[in-house]
C-alpha cells in the first residue's frame, strides 16, 4: 500500500545497493546540505533517479561563518533579505527541499519570505564558490551500516 517513501542519511554506495534492491525507489532523501556542502556527488545519483535531497543542517546548523559569508552579505543588500533568507532560497533554487528548524516567530516568518525574488545565474555561480565539501556532522561507515540494516520490529509493539 506504500507509494512512497523518504529516506535519511543514505549515501554514496549505500544509496546505491539500496536502489538496486528496493521494490519502492524513494522519492525523497534527507541529507546534510548547505553551501558549505552542496552534496555534488550524491545530486549526479538523485538527479538521475528523481529523487528529491531534503536539506538537513540547511543553514550550517547555525554557523555563522557560513551565515556571514561575503556573497550572502553582498546579495541581502541586493534583494533586500536576510543573509538567512538568501541561503534558503539558494536552497529552494538548487531544487532542495529545505525546511528550517527554529522556534523564533520572526525567523519562521522570515524562513517563508523567500519566494518573492529569484537568484539570478551568476549569483548562483558566485554562491558555487564557497562549497568547501565540509559537513557539519561527521557519520562513520559503521554508522551508515547499522542505519542501513535497522529493521523496526512492528509485530513485538504493543
Amino acid at each position: 500500500k506504500i507509494r512512497a517513501i523518504g529516506i535519511s542519511n543514505f549515501e554514496g554506495k549505500y544509496i546505491e545497493e539500496l536502489l538496486q534492491t528496493c521494490e519502492i525507489k524513494p522519492q525523497v532523501i534527507q541529507v546534510e546540505a548547505h553551501p558549505y556542502f552542496t552534496q555534488d556527488e550524491l545530486r549526479k545519483l538523485t538527479d538521475k533517479e528523481d529523487i528529491k535531497i531534503m536539506s538537513w543542517y540547511p543553514l550550517g546548523h547555525g554557523d555563522s561563518n557560513l551565515i556571514n559569508e561575503s556573497i550572502f552579505t553582498e546579495l541581502a543588500r541586493k534583494y533586500n533579505k536576510t543573509n538567512a533568507q538568501i541561503i534558503l532560497k539558494w536552497h529552494t533554487q538548487m531544487g532542495f527541499i529545505v525546511i528550517p528548524g527554529t522556534k523564533n516567530e520572526e525567523h519562521i516568518l522570515q524562513n517563508a519570505d523567500i519566494f518573492d525574488f529569484e537568484l539570478s545565474n551568476e549569483d548562483m555561480s558566485e554562491i558555487a564558490k564557497i562549497n568547501k565539501n565540509v559537513r557539519y556532522y561527521i557519520r562513520t561507515d559503521s554508522q551508515l551500516k547499522q542505519f542501513k540494516n535497522w529493521h523496526p520490529d512492528f509485530e513485538n509493539q504493543k
